[in-house]
């Protein structure tokens, strides 16, 4: 089991010195860190409720408390993870899937960076 850990470091430092895999590591980072201290900014100013779940017919059933605006950022970090755990484990064998995986959560954190700001900005 101990020969295990620095395979694994070993692979995880030939992942992020590619330089695509880093950048799409890196913009994730960035636009989550702009989620975060987005919301730190303009929580106060949200009102009590606000229009989330645009899927479900229109009226009140969209709206809920101001604090689940926070589950964008955290989703957005879940796929970030997961993404990117999955991507670690198999690029080995499949790096056009790993890739696509990155990519992914990278559009992933986009739309929901832009969501989040397009939510605030009609709410306030």
């Amino acid at each position: 089991m101990s020969s295990k850990i620095p395979t694994f470091l070993s692979d995880l430092g030939k992942f992020w010195q590619d330089k695509i895999n880093y950048r799409f590591l890196q913009y994730n980072i960035y636009l989550l860190l702009f989620q975060f201290i987005f919301l730190f900014f303009k929580f106060n100013d949200l009102p009590p409720e606000i229009p989330l779940f645009f899927s479900l017919p229109w009226g009140e059933s969209w709206l809920t408390s101001s604090t689940s605006i926070f589950f964008l950022p955290g989703f957005s970090l879940v796929v970030i993870l997961i993404n990117h755990i999955l991507s670690l484990s198999i690029h080995r064998h499949h790096p056009l899937v790993s890739r696509l995986s990155l990519a992914f959560s990278l559009i992933f954190s986009l739309f929901s960076s832009v969501a989040l700001y397009q939510i605030t900005r009609l709410s306030t």
